[in-house]
């Protein structure tokens, strides 16, 4: 009996021993220890130890095997790549086109009915008034000083104050050629003023401003 009883106390002071250091062991949150002491039929004992994290990487693991690889698919997957040819904007515009430069203008005055009409390029000036044709250079000239013009290669024609004489030969002459050169004297300033007018194009724009007088 005595035996039996002192037998039973080792037992009881073991077990109070390793509970005592179970609470003692620091314990993570994430790493909750379940301990448990199996007492033997012959009187040893021995304790299992199964952790929460244990448990969650095998669980992690078994999911790994069975579930598939994550694909990564682009947000522009759905879109079609159309290709196109672009050519910059100076091929597109890049024809034969010369901008109209001759300006004609056109008028009857209600007073006498005056008809009046003429055709200008730069400081090159032809005029239809009543019928009558004239060819000036230039404007505001400085007071009886001489303007010029001159066709091509061909000699100058000099006039005052721009008002040239023989008008009809003039534009004969004009419609022939392809380029005028004229010199002239603005006021208040006495010295040559030079200009270029280019031609091209002159004989129908002629031929337009007669159309448009016949209809004043």
């Amino acid at each position: 009996m005595k035996h039996l009883f002192l037998k039973l106390s080792v037992v009881m002071l073991t077990l109070y021993f390793l509970a005592m250091s179970v609470s003692a062991d620091p314990v993570d949150n994430q790493d909750t220890v379940d301990r448990r002491v199996i007492l033997s039929a012959d009187g040893s004992f021995t304790d299992e130890i199964n952790t929460v994290e244990n448990s969650k990487i095998q669980l992690r693991s078994s999911n790994e095997e069975t579930l598939p690889p994550p694909t990564k698919e682009s947000k522009y997957s759905n879109l079609k790549v159309v290709k196109k040819t672009y050519y910059p904007d100076t091929l597109i515009h890049s024809y034969d086109y010369e901008p109209e430069t001759w300006l004609i203008n056109c008028n009857k005055k209600k007073f006498d009915n005056t008809k009046i009409c003429y055709l200008k390029e730069g400081d090159l000036w032809v005029f239809l008034i009543n019928g009558r044709y004239s060819v000036s250079v230039g404007s505001d000239h400085y007071p009886r000083s001489k303007g010029g013009l001159r066709i091509d290669n061909s000699s100058a024609i000099y006039g005052y104050e721009g008002e040239l004489p023989k008008p009809l030969s003039i534009i004969e002459r004009l419609k022939k050629g392809k380029v005028a050169y004229t010199r002239y004297q603005e006021w208040p300033y006495e010295y040559n003023t030079d200009g270029e007018v280019n031609l091209k194009g002159f004989t129908e724009k002629f031929n337009e401003m007669l159309k448009r007088y016949k209809n004043l």
